[in-house]
């Protein structure tokens, strides 16, 4: 890793989150130098799961406006897609309460690259004003120490 790619932890309560559709861990540093707590984990075992998993049937079928013609109707979202946003929003309301009650006042966010955007669309404006750092890296799998190495 880079220099150019280390962060530095605020010098505060802060919230260390790393997730991705099928889990999150967080941590809590209470200062920069501090030893890190943990004080939350999500599993999401549907976010393991294949996209036929979600449906119970194929798309229903339809005539056309003019013409002999069918198809399938499309879907506006996948079952899979669904699921990833109700657990984003547990995420984003486990963020939000923390937030709100003072158990940290920073956001150091890690998410895979589609979960990231979810988990954003669903924070309050007062967990999206907390965030100060935020990078599309699914660490989900990594020890403590390993994303430890991503703050100088």
């Amino acid at each position: 890793m880079c220099a150019q790619e280390t962060f530095r932890l605020p010098n505060t309560l802060t919230c260390i989150t790393a997730c991705s559709g099928s889990g999150a861990r967080c941590w809590r540093s209470d200062s920069r130098g501090s030893e890190w707590t943990a004080i939350k984990q999500f599993r999401h075992e549907a976010g393991t799961r294949r996209e036929a998993e979600f449906a119970s049937d194929k798309p229903g079928r339809s005539f056309d406006s003019f013409g002999a013609g069918r198809h399938a109707m499309s879907k506006e979202h996948s079952g899979r897609e669904q699921d990833e946003k109700q657990f984003a929003d547990q995420v984003a309301e486990y963020l939000d309460r923390g937030v709100r009650m003072g158990d940290f006042h920073k956001i150091v966010l890690f998410a895979e690259h589609k979960f990231l955007g979810l988990l954003r669309d669903r924070l309050s404006n007062a967990a999206k004003q907390a965030v100060v750092f935020e990078a599309p890296k699914n660490l989900t799998k990594l020890d403590e120490s390993d994303i430890k190495r991503y703050f100088s």
